[in-house]
């Protein structure tokens, strides 16, 4: 296997809203990561991605989303977006993995709310819940491939995955300034 010498690029910011969610997107894979609940406005901005990712790679995408620890459910009114979004009648989604961080209880609510949202949804849209990020490499890239016929490094995608999720919904100061600036002139 031949490989560049030209290192591939690391994932690049779609949106961000401080506290709530940062999300990005790396080859055909966005990646989110909620910090705070979900409201309808919030999924349906992070909506947008779809239409970018639809433009740009017509044969499909995946996403990755981590849920942190202790982030309530989302709202009804985005549990209803979301159900949305995982029916392959309106969504152009290939496979998702979800990373719900936590234990015990809250994550028992989590993994059922999400479950209640896919069922809701028709279609074959591949989601699994998972609590790692090695959980995620173990299952997305193979089925990414057979849905998509893209190939993602698993060694490159940790990397990328450990950093959007470390970066949380924060972000670097220079991403907020740069989020803030395309709001005010929207």
């Amino acid at each position: 296997m031949h490989r560049s010498s030209i290192p591939e690029p690391e994932a690049l910011l779609f949106d961000l809203e401080v506290g709530r969610f940062r999300y990005s997107r790396w080859r055909n894979l966005s990646i989110g990561v909620w910090a705070g609940q979900a409201t309808l406005a919030a999924v349906q901005r992070v909506g947008r991605i779809s239409q970018l990712m639809v433009k740009d790679y017509p044969h499909g995408h995946s996403n990755v989303a981590f849920v942190l620890d202790g982030v309530p459910a989302p709202t009804p009114e985005a549990q209803g977006a979301f159900s949305r979004v995982f029916d392959e009648r309106n969504s152009d989604l290939s496979c998702t993995a979800i990373v719900v961080e936590g234990t015990g209880f809250w994550a028992s609510s989590m993994h059922s709310a999400i479950t209640g949202m896919r069922l809701a949804a028709s279609g074959s849209m591949r989601l699994r819940l998972h609590s790692t990020i090695d959980e995620v490499l173990k299952w997305l890239p193979g089925v990414h491939l057979q849905r998509t016929g893209v190939e993602l490094d698993p060694e490159h995608m940790r990397r990328v995955l450990q950093t959007a999720r470390k970066l949380g919904a924060t972000g670097t100061s220079a991403e907020q300034a740069a989020v803030a600036t395309a709001l005010s002139l929207s």
